[in-house]
């Protein structure tokens, strides 16, 4: 509960960077090619000048159904304070060698995986993003964030 309070609640971006870097592991849903919603686990790398960043790989299923529709949303949940956040946005990819790089440094698990196939990891941003905070404890009120950045401009 102290790390929630500790949170400043007026600037989204740092409420959800906090969270998904306490929380490594979050919950992503995509649109399978099927139709049908697909939920994997998703670990997020780093934000750098307000733009979330993940990452994917070419051969993963995650990666078509993005290519062909570009939305995700995440979740990540304190069970001992039932207190969850939710995140959407709208997933542009890149494979600029700074981001992908940073990619690796963030993740032990992305650098033991991939390592020596570097070239099929793809790194992506989100734009149009939202969050939304919520708790089932006492004390800790629902918010909703728009997440803007500089990209939201560029894709448009």
């Amino acid at each position: 509960m102290e790390f929630f309070q500790s949170l400043d609640y007026e600037d989204g971006l740092s409420v959800v960077t906090k969270i998904f870097d306490r929380f490594s592991l979050q919950y992503g849903t995509t649109l399978g090619l099927d139709g049908n919603p697909q939920i994997r686990p998703i670990e997020f790398k780093f934000e750098q000048d307000g733009v979330l960043y993940f990452d994917t790989v070419e051969f993963y299923a995650s990666y078509a159904e993005l290519r062909a529709h570009p939305y995700i949303q995440l979740c990540i949940c304190d069970p001992e304070t039932m207190t969850y956040v939710r995140l959407g946005g709208k997933v542009n990819f890149t494979k600029d060698p700074a981001v992908v790089n940073r990619c690796f440094e963030e993740s032990p698990v992305l650098t033991s995986q991939f390592g020596n196939n570097r070239e099929a990891v793809v790194a992506y941003y989100l734009t149009e993003t939202w969050a939304e905070f919520n708790s089932f404890t006492k004390g800790l009120s629902p918010r909703s964030y728009k997440l803007t950045n500089r990209f939201d401009t560029a894709v448009q």
